[in-house]
């Protein structure tokens, strides 16, 4: 996880295998230059607006292959999606939130 409120994460010259980019606050240009050779960057949302199941289908793979882990801050049930929105606001999560959905 990089936290980009701490300084420049493009300085420092390392490279990855994947960045996942939840925040859209910055274009894909500037993650170019961290990635591997062979690297891809995964954002939350795309310009249209809806994240790929390719891209879906390969986090899950490095995730099973425990070349990815995540950091789940809290757990929001669908119903509670307003509260989860105001915990994200404050601006002090200090990794991912997650909303439970439920199929009927």
């Amino acid at each position: 996880m990089i936290d980009y409120t701490t300084g420049d994460f493009t300085e420092g010259g390392k490279r990855y295998d994947v960045i996942y980019d939840a925040v859209f606050l910055f274009p894909r240009s500037r993650f170019k230059k961290l990635l591997k050779r062979d690297g891809r960057l995964v954002r939350s949302h795309d310009r249209l607006g809806s994240l790929q199941i390719e891209d879906l289908e390969y986090l899950g793979e490095q995730i099973e292959a425990g070349k990815l882990k995540t950091f789940i801050d809290k757990t929001y049930a669908m119903e509670e999606i307003v509260e989860a929105h105001r915990y994200v606001d404050q601006g002090h999560k200090r990794g991912n939130v997650a909303i439970t959905v439920s199929a009927v």
